[in-house]
């Protein structure tokens, strides 16, 4: 069955506000939060048949929203790895290069998230980003809280091995932000 204006309409004015709060936390800025709202809602539109009503609409959107967002980061991430990359190709003789370093904690986790499965993904979106309990974010990716913990906890070790490895990139306060908020 498609979903009707009325459907759409009804759903947009209950939760597009929720969604744009949930789509600015992770994408950090209202351009980018109104266009993943915007996504949220076409692929609302395209995949009505395949929403199963025993979950809130809420938590279905939540997921898109979320996983919509962490692939444009992700892509970005992409794009900018492809240019770093090739930066002196691209900056070519005779001009420098911007300083490249990057000290914010965010931008580290989400290095960090990009690496992970789409539910460690939500686990730590939820817990960082949106600052709900465990219960709650427990509830919303369909879990137990005992699970909940070990997935935290294995996300928290590989984060850490992947900061004594020095491979990742991730800025020590990163992994303190996380410590901070996840334990």
């Amino acid at each position: 069955m498609q979903a009707t204006e009325a459907d759409i309409r009804d759903l947009y004015q209950r939760y597009g506000g929720v969604l744009f709060h949930r789509c600015r936390s992770i994408m950090k800025n209202d351009e980018d939060a109104n266009d993943a709202v915007q996504e949220t809602f076409a692929r609302v539109i395209r995949n009505w048949d395949s929403f199963r009503s025993e979950a809130s609409p809420l938590t279905w959107m939540y997921r898109i929203s979320t996983n919509h967002c962490l692939n444009q980061i992700r892509n970005r991430q992409g794009r900018q790895a492809k240019r770093d990359q090739h930066s002196d190709a691209i900056v070519g003789d005779g001009f420098s290069r911007p300083d490249t370093e990057r000290g914010d904690n965010e931008s580290d986790i989400r290095a960090l998230l990009a690496q992970v499965d789409d539910q460690t993904r939500a686990i730590v979106t939820h817990l960082y980003f949106d600052d709900l309990t465990r219960e709650e974010t427990a509830v919303l990716v369909g879990i137990s809280v005992p699970t909940l913990r070990k997935r935290l906890n294995h996300f928290l070790e590989r984060s850490r091995k992947q900061l004594d490895s020095g491979s990742s990139g991730l800025a020590a306060g990163a992994l303190i932000a996380l410590i901070l908020v996840l334990k």
